[in-house]
C-alpha cells in the first residue's frame, strides 16, 4: 500500500514538472496537475496541501534519491550526483527559479538540501570530528553552499565543464578556510 502511495505522490509531482516546462508555475492550477496525472482533484488533496507543497516535495524527492541511493560516502561523487540530477531537470530547475517570495525556490533548495544532508550526516558522519557543531548545524551550514553553487550551475551561460570538473571546484571551495586566503 505505501508503494501505491510513493508512486501517486511521485505521478503527481512528475505532473508539475512537465507542466512547468510549457508554462508559469503561477498560471498552474491544481486542476492542470491531476489531469496531467489522470487523477480527480480530491486525489491531490490527499498528497499535497497546494502546489507549492508539491514543488517542495519534487526537490525533496531528488535530493532524497541522491543520497539514498549513494554507495560511496565520497563527497566528490555525492556533489557529482547533485548536479548529474541537476543538469537531467536544467530546464525545470531554471523556470522554478522564477517561484519567489514566501514560497521561493531557492529556499525549497536551501531547505531540503539540509534535511537530507542533515539525515546524511546522522547515518554517516565520522565520530569526534568537529564535535562541537550539531549534524543539523552541518546541514545547514553546507546547504547554503551548495545551494549557491546549484544555483550558479543551473544558470551557467557555458556548459564547457563537466559535472566533475564543477564538483571538483566546489569541493575545493568548501575546503579553503578564510584564513587561507587572507595574507
Amino acid at each position: 500500500m505505501e508503494s501505491h502511495k510513493e508512486m501517486m505522490r511521485f505521478y503527481l509531482c512528475e505532473s508539475l514538472r512537465k507542466l512547468m516546462l510549457r508554462q508559469l508555475f503561477e498560471k498552474i492550477t491544481i486542476k492542470q496537475i491531476c489531469d496531467q496525472a489522470g487523477v480527480i482533484r480530491a486525489t491531490f488533496y490527499n498528497y499535497f496541501e497546494d502546489k507549492y507543497d508539491c514543488l517542495n516535495t519534487i526537490v525533496r524527492l531528488d535530493f532524497e534519491r541522491i543520497l539514498k541511493n549513494s554507495t560511496s560516502h565520497d563527497s566528490a561523487e555525492i556533489v557529482r550526483d547533485i548536479l548529474a540530477t541537476i543538469d537531467e531537470n536544467r530546464e525545470f530547475y531554471r523556470v522554478a527559479y522564477s517561484v519567489v517570495g514566501q514560497n521561493s525556490f531557492e529556499d525549497m533548495v536551501r531547505m531540503n538540501l539540509a534535511r537530507s544532508l542533515t539525515e546524511y550526516f546522522v547515518d554517516h558522519r565520522r565520530p569526534a570530528v568537529i564535535e562541537q557543531y550539531t549534524n543539523e548545524f552541518l546541514g545547514r551550514y553546507y546547504a547554503e553552499s551548495l545551494a549557491f553553487h546549484i544555483r550558479e550551475y543551473v544558470f551557467r551561460k557555458e556548459n564547457t565543464k563537466d559535472t566533475h570538473e564543477v564538483a571538483r571546484n566546489i569541493l575545493e571551495l568548501l575546503s579553503v578556510s578564510l584564513t587561507d586566503l587572507l595574507d
